[in-house]
């Protein structure tokens, strides 16, 4: 009887014994897991077995590194200049002053920015189109000798001077001020404009002989005057002709430019191309004709001989058609 009870026990005395020891191969792996450096914590779980919550420490290690890394990258515009890092943070047109100035081609315009503390030095100019840095400080930062800052010590201004102007130089300009709270921006856009001559006409102009050429040119967009004005007869200058004498130009300052040309006792020679051409400005052209009176007298008879003649051969052509007529019924 006890051989028969123990049979059972005898076969499944392996399957028992390979069940106890996985279980402790199991336990013992979940140790080795909580042991390994290479993880952070392993937590029980309600059915006795090890359940990893946290990454590899490597990977957290890594990532703290780069944590690290980015805590260390400069945050205002005065420790990204310390540090070698010469850029600015970008910054948006809202919340933000926006000045408008105008400047004419060849000429000069000033930028303004005003800081609200004389003691407020970190101030940067940046042209947006290239994102290029022109000034930091009172330091300028471009090859081109035509960006200059203006500032006096103990002044609030920071104003960016731009001589020679181009018509490329249009666009917004960005002022950076850095204060304890960030940085803050005023912005600046520049339109330049280039000035045009205009010749009221159809662009001829017919006088007879010996009367007086009489021009006026206008010039528009200009902000300020011209430097100067001269007029061309076919390509030479004549503001000053004292060979040819009777000439002046008087040039009126106004709400608009104006010039105006007189040339007294006109002859063909005085017939021609003139042009107005001012100071950084888009020139102006008008053709002069100088006609002699008895030409145009002369003219006219011949167009009027020229007509009765005319006349006349069909006044012989129709008589001859109506003899012909007449002879046919005969």
């Amino acid at each position: 009887m006890a051989g028969r009870a123990l049979a059972p026990l005898i076969l499944f005395l392996p399957l028992l014994v390979m069940a106890a020891v996985a279980a402790a191969g199991g336990e013992a792996a979940g140790l080795a897991m909580h042991q390994d450096p290479g993880y952070d914590s392993v937590l029980g779980g309600g059915d006795g077995g090890w359940v990893t919550v946290s990454a590899p420490r490597q990977q957290q290690q890594q990532q703290q590194q780069k944590g690290r890394i980015s805590m260390a990258l400069p945050s205002t515009t005065a420790q990204r200049r310390h540090s070698g890092l010469h850029q600015l943070p970008a910054s948006s047109d809202k919340n933000n002053t926006i000045a408008n100035i105008t400047g004419q081609l060849g000429g000069s315009a000033f930028l303004p920015c005003t800081t609200h503390h004389s003691m407020e030095r970190q101030v940067s100019w940046m042209r947006r189109r290239d994102f290029h840095i022109l000034t930091s400080g009172t330091l300028t930062y471009t090859k081109e000798g035509r960006f200059q800052v203006h500032h006096q010590e103990g002044s609030t201004q920071w104003t960016l001077a731009i001589k020679y102007l181009e018509l490329e130089d249009a666009g917004i300009y960005e002022c950076h001020i850095s204060t304890g709270g960030g940085v803050v921006a005023q912005l600046v856009r520049l339109e330049v404009v280039e000035p045009k001559a205009v010749i009221p006409g159809s662009g001829e102009h017919h006088v007879q002989a010996g009367s007086t050429i009489s021009l006026t040119c206008y010039i528009q967009q200009s902000p300020e005057p011209p430097q100067y004005i001269f007029w061309y007869h076919d390509g030479r200058m004549i503001n000053y002709d004292r060979e040819r004498g009777g000439v002046s130009v008087e040039v009126e300052e106004g709400g608009r430019v104006r010039t105006r040309l007189s040339l007294t006792s006109a002859t063909p020679a005085d017939s021609g191309n003139y042009t107005c051409d001012a100071a950084n400005t888009r020139p102006a052209s008008i053709t002069v004709y100088v006609t002699q009176a008895n030409q145009i007298a002369a003219i006219q008879p011949r167009a009027m001989d020229g007509a009765g003649c005319l006349k006349g051969a069909w006044g012989l052509l129709g008589l001859a058609l109506l003899m012909a007529l007449l002879a046919g019924h005969h």
